[in-house]
């Protein structure tokens, strides 16, 4: 969420920080954890070769086929192991551990078929497997009870365990300075000034209609506003199309608006891109009236489009959108 600032706050938080403005953020990062990902790899392998066991049934395949299928199976229980060891997760270890358990509590019925432990690694004893009794081969390999069966449930949980796990979100705390210089904020101040002008010039605008505008109070804060207005715009006008578009637009509008802004006394040189007062102007009569109504009444275009310019060159001026700070507007 974007953080706000009046224009004169964020001005003055550059200005105090070196002419810099530091943006911190939370990004979160999906990562994979890749001694899981590669852990279901084995797992894949490994059930491939568990299913199938699993499809054994007595007399169903040769000795020699038999043999060759627990062989398999055993290597790629070791490997799927020892790819286990890099994993970290609680709840993934605790499946492989299910596992691990489960053949260790078979350790005689296994032996008596010719599968050993050595070194942790299991392994088929060809002769010792040659003369085992089908039996006991079958008490391993068949049935609701069997090692197989039972393996075959811890690796459909593993499989769903290492899948939630693979993926995790990662919270980073991340700062970017921005810089600007010294002619940037007084762009963005003199945006702001004018701006401000226009706020009070519509509140100025009751009083000249009334037929105030002899009162030397209400000329008084006309002409002063007027002339933040002036000074302002020619400073303003001095910003490249590349640092804002809307500075041509404003300049653009202030060219259309140029006759009416010569009869409350804004004189606009279009060529040099420069305004002045003449503060001599009767602020009575009826041109003068309508013409300020018509620039700086309550929703007249002029006022209403100036002050988007203004916000819009502040906005440009000061990067906001990069920074994350959102502008709010001034209240007079």
């Amino acid at each position: 969420m974007a953080i706000q600032y009046t224009p004169i706050d964020l001005i003055n938080k550059i200005s105090k920080n070196n002419y810099s403005y530091t943006t911190h953020r939370v990004k979160k990062v999906t990562e994979t954890d890749e001694s899981i990902e590669k852990l279901q790899d084995k797992s894949e392998a490994f059930q491939k070769k568990l299913q199938k066991l699993k499809r054994y049934t007595s007399g169903g395949i040769s000795k020699d086929m038999l043999e060759k299928q627990l062989t398999d199976f055993l290597k790629s229980y070791n490997d799927m192991k020892e790819s286990s060891e890099s994993v970290t997760n609680k709840d993934v270890q605790k499946q492989i551990t299910k596992l691990e358990k489960l053949f260790s509590d078979n350790d005689k019925a296994l032996k008596k078929i010719g599968i050993e432990n050595f070194n942790g690694r299991y392994a088929l004893n060809s002769k010792t497997f040659a003369e085992a009794k089908d039996k006991n081969i079958n008490a391993l390999l068949i049935g609701h009870d069997s090692l197989i069966n039972k393996a075959d449930k811890i690796m459909r949980n593993l499989d769903e365990t290492a899948g939630d796990a693979v993926y995790s979100t990662v919270t980073y705390n991340t700062s970017t300075t921005t810089k600007y210089e010294t002619l940037d904020l007084a762009y963005a101040s003199y945006a702001t000034l004018a701006s401000s002008a226009l706020l009070t010039l519509d509140k100025c605008n009751t009083f000249v209609q009334s037929g105030n505008g002899s009162n030397p109070i209400v000329q008084e804060s006309v002409n002063g506003s007027l002339n933040y207005l002036a000074s302002s715009t020619n400073i303003v006008l001095r910003i490249s199309p590349e640092q804002s578009s809307s500075a041509k637009k404003y300049y653009q509008l202030c060219l259309e608006n140029k006759d009416k802004l010569a009869k409350i006394g804004l004189n606009f040189d279009s060529d040099n891109k420069q305004m002045t007062v003449d503060d001599t102007v009767d602020m009575t009569t009826s041109d003068y009236k309508t013409a300020f109504n018509e620039l700086f009444g309550s929703n007249a275009a002029f006022g209403t489009e100036l002050s988007a310019y203004c916000k819009n060159i502040v906005n440009d001026i000061l990067k906001t959108s990069k920074i994350d700070v959102s502008i709010i507007d001034e209240q007079i």
